[in-house]
């Protein structure tokens, strides 16, 4: 789905606790959800939480609580969000607004969940910001678009198929093939999954050979199981103006 979205890795880069950067972005690699997944996940985690200490919080009951609206974190900018951790101390909140703790810190706070709204041109930032930042031997895609809809999104750019693991015919020389796929994104237990509603390559259909290739190249495209601790994304809900999602970890 973006060069970070399945160059090598997983990433919809997911902003899951305390602003966990998205979830239509966490994907550097398309390979299973393992340590080098996870770590990446705790260091985007513990920077956004970081940068969300940074705004004006209140305490709501034992609740330390957050709320963006149109501000940055991570350079992207949050159209509104609702962040709460509890188990947070008073006595420590100093700590954490000066962003003296580490990911094992932040794991005190007994509970941290998120409700967020990211516009769509929102996203298509993120993804061409991240793709950017692959190398250019790495990169799987190019010209990648993002365009919205009523629980799917419509994905256009090129992609690099020598580099997808799983074709067959990666030993052809190939060109950066251009591309039109329509996907739809539902979790199944702890895991986020693709499916593919419709595609075509080079202006021909997918065949069923080639679907299957990418479907089990991109899935799971998270697994929120393979955590060393309890995360989970409780709603996602995709619209024509963006991505809506609410998530928890540390319950």
């Amino acid at each position: 789905m973006s060069d970070n979205l399945h160059a090598k890795g997983k990433n919809l880069r997911r902003f899951l606790a305390a602003g966990l950067l998205l979830l239509l972005t966490t994907a550097v690699a398309a390979l299973p959800t393992g340590p080098r997944q996870i770590a990446q996940f705790e260091r985007e985690t513990l920077r956004c939480a970081r940068e969300v200490f940074k705004q004006p919080g209140q305490y709501v009951g034992n609740e330390y609580v957050v709320e963006l609206n149109n501000q940055p974190i991570r350079e992207t900018i949050i159209r509104r969000a609702k962040i709460s951790f509890a188990g947070i101390r008073q006595a420590d909140l100093e700590k954490f607004k000066n962003g003296d703790f580490d990911f094992a810190g932040l794991q005190n706070a007994t509970n941290i969940e998120v409700a967020a709204f990211i516009e769509a041109a929102a996203v298509n930032e993120l993804v061409r910001r991240e793709i950017s930042r692959i190398s250019a031997k790495r990169r799987i895609f190019a010209d990648v678009a993002i365009e919205f809809a009523a629980g799917q999104v419509r994905v256009t750019g090129k992609i690099d198929m020598k580099k997808v693991p799983g074709n067959p015919l990666s030993f052809l020389p190939q060109e950066m093939s251009p591309f039109d796929v329509t996907l739809s994104v539902r979790t199944e237990g702890g895991q986020i999954m693709l499916d593919i509603i419709a595609g075509q390559m080079n202006s021909q259909p997918f065949t069923p050979e080639l679907n299957r290739v990418f479907l089990d190249w991109l899935n799971p495209l998270w697994d929120f199981a393979a955590l060393p601790y309890q995360a989970a994304l409780d709603q996602l809900h995709i619209t024509p103006s963006g991505v809506e999602f609410s998530g928890r970890l540390f319950w």
